[in-house]
């Protein structure tokens, strides 16, 4: 069970082994935050520890990483699931090639939290597959989660446990409503998945032999339900959300010991005498509480998946992210789940995987689940039930972004008809601007822009204009035409806008990330006065440009990407010191002459 932080997940799952380097990640997911896409790749290239807050500070930072991790982290979320950012920033175009929506072909929710990183030896480039199957979004939720991580190497032979999760990414560039660009990227997923039908993963210590991997809802929804226990004497469930079926499913096992933890909201919403058979237990308040910091008021609370089962001296443990609910067991929904078993012990065993071993550290957190003396209506308002089908509506329209250069800036416009339903009003915004700037349909959804607030994201704000309820927010990523390729030149120049600031920053640059992070780091006071003194160095750029080509010729890249930029047009060139770029034009025919 995993404490409330998503940063930690994330990169420690994608951190590559001593002696590997990251080669690509698939990562699925049914909500999504782009500020935590955003931070990713920093946390993970620069091993850093800070958190998701802290990586966002210095969008030179973001832009570096990006660039490293360019074409090598993919993220597949439910079309619906994007979140509206808190901030506005240019930088989420340079996650418009790595985002991808999909949608469940079964009708319901693409629902799986399964990850996939493929790193590979730096000495000899084998391969080796780590996975993650998790109940944890990429999103700043503040939730109690569970993840499962393992990583095997590629076989020779088929493992037909590892067979469903490659037939999950297999299929990931069908789910989408639009077909992939077309980039390689079907082929890289295709070799993905056929590395991954290759690869036993094992089992974590104390559970036999390998994981199972399950997926749901690929084929669509079934007509009866999976059964997730067939048989058992015991049986544990932790769910947020539960139905009468998804209960009743597990209650068919025959145990006479049925334990339940769950969210009391849902709890209360259920059918009278569902929870008969059932002991429910809760979270405490104390475990819910939110921390006095920025993180304060993002959603929380209980959101791990799983279901445990007895039977014979046995453990069956399923973990990830189905919650017990008809939408998640008809295969209405895509679902990913991982199956591992065990000798179960008791809870003062030295060994075992069983339930009493999990509650021991578990009910600690726990209380006894008590109704609500008035609980919250379970079924929606008719408003509420307007602005979902507008939702459904719009995601299903046929809108495009199209960018026009007007002078010195450019027109950015949605072109396409929107739902116009009884009852709701849509307001337009691309994702780069604040809300206030929002259009109302049918006025023209067009803005006259910088080049680095062009986007592919567009946000949608959906209100009832028939009752006082909360809008319905998303964020939909829709085809561009006429994005310009300089985009990313114009934000680089808004960061480096000195000579000196360029010369401090190519230093730091040398030597990765690390270095770039303690530079950026450092407070107004002191960067300014390092930039002042910068450019007295210059002489000495030489050396150290030579003495990265013969050592780490790699980085270089880097820096010819940084000044290739900034001198594609009069205005970058302007930072770029003559002298500098003197040298590091002698520098580049020292390297080519010399084959590096």
């Amino acid at each position: 069970m995993l404490s409330p932080d998503a940063r930690q997940v994330a990169t420690e799952i994608l951190r590559p082994p001593a002696g590997y380097a990251l080669d690509r990640t698939v990562m699925t997911t049914y909500s999504l935050d782009l500020e935590v896409v955003l931070a990713l790749p920093l946390a993970v290239l620069a091993q850093s520890d800070q958190g998701v807050e802290e990586l966002l500070a210095d969008p030179l930072l973001l832009l570096e990483a990006l660039r490293e991790a360019s074409g090598r982290v993919h993220v597949f979320v439910d079309e619906a699931g994007i979140a509206l950012p808190r901030v506005p920033r240019e930088l989420y175009a340079a996650l418009e090639d790595s985002i991808h929506p999909v949608r469940a072909p079964g009708g319901g929710a693409f629902h799986p939290k399964a990850w996939v990183a493929r790193f590979t030896r730096e000495a000899d480039g084998e391969p080796l597959l780590r996975i993650a199957i998790a109940s944890r979004n990429l999103t700043f939720d503040r939730s109690w989660d569970v993840a499962l991580v393992s990583e095997g190497r590629p076989g020779d032979h088929p493992e037909p446990g590892s067979q469903p999760l490659a037939d999950l990414i297999r299929a990931l560039p069908r789910l989408g409503r639009r077909p992939l660009a077309d980039d390689g990227l079907s082929d890289t997923l295709e070799g993905l998945a056929e590395e991954l039908g290759r690869t036993r993963f094992p089992a974590p210590e104390g559970f036999d032999g390998r994981i199972d991997l399950q997926v749901l809802g690929l084929a669509g929804a079934a007509g009866t339900l999976w059964q997730p226990v067939a048989e058992a004497d015991r049986v544990l469930a932790v769910a947020p959300f539960c139905d009468r079926s998804g209960l009743d499913a597990l209650a068919a096992s025959g145990a006479k010991d049925l334990t339940l933890i769950g969210r009391d909201e849902a709890l209360d919403a259920l059918p009278e005498g569902t929870l008969a058979p059932w002991d429910v237990q809760v979270l405490q308040e104390a475990a819910l509480e939110e921390p006095d910091d920025d993180t304060a008021g993002r959603p929380a609370g209980l959101h791990a998946k799983l279901i445990a089962a007895e039977r014979g001296g046995r453990a069956h443990w399923l973990v990830g992210s189905a919650n017990l609910t008809r939408a998640a067991l008809s295969g209405r929904n895509v679902e990913a789940m991982a199956a591992l078993s065990g000798a179960a012990g008791s809870a003062d065993a030295e060994r075992g995987v069983g339930i009493d071993r999990f509650r021991a550290g578990f009910d600690k957190l726990c209380i006894p689940y008590e109704p609500s003396a008035d609980p919250d209506p379970a079924e929606p308002s008719e408003a509420q039930r307007a602005l979902e089908r507008a939702r459904d509506r719009l995601l299903d329209a046929d809108l495009a972004v199209h960018c026009e250069a007007q002078g010195d800036e450019w027109r950015w416009r949605l072109a396409g008809q929107l739902p116009e339903p009884a009852g709701v009003a849509i307001d337009v915004w691309p994702v780069t601007l604040p809300g206030e700037q929002a259009r109302t349909w049918p006025e023209a959804p067009a803005w006259t822009l910088p080049i680095e607030r062009l986007t592919a994201f567009v946000a949608f704000r959906l209100r009832s204009t028939t009752e006082a309820i909360d809008p319905l927010i998303l964020v939909a990523k829709v085809p561009a035409h006429g994005l310009p390729e300089q985009r990313m030149h114009r934000i680089l120049r808004t960061v480096i806008n000195t000579p000196e600031r360029f010369l401090a920053f190519l230093r730091a640059l040398l030597g990765g990330l690390e270095e770039l992070m303690a530079w950026t780091g450092e407070g107004d006071a002191e960067a300014e006065g390092r930039d002042a003194g910068a450019g007295l160095a210059a002489e000495t750029l030489l050396e150290d440009l030579l003495r990265t080509a013969a050592r780490d010729p790699e980085r270089l890249a880097v820096v010819r990407h940084v000044i290739s930029d900034l001198m594609a047009d009069e205005a970058g060139s302007e930072v770029v010191p003559d002298e500098v770029y003197a040298i590091w034009q002698a520098v580049e025919a020292a390297t080519q002459e010399g084959g590096g």
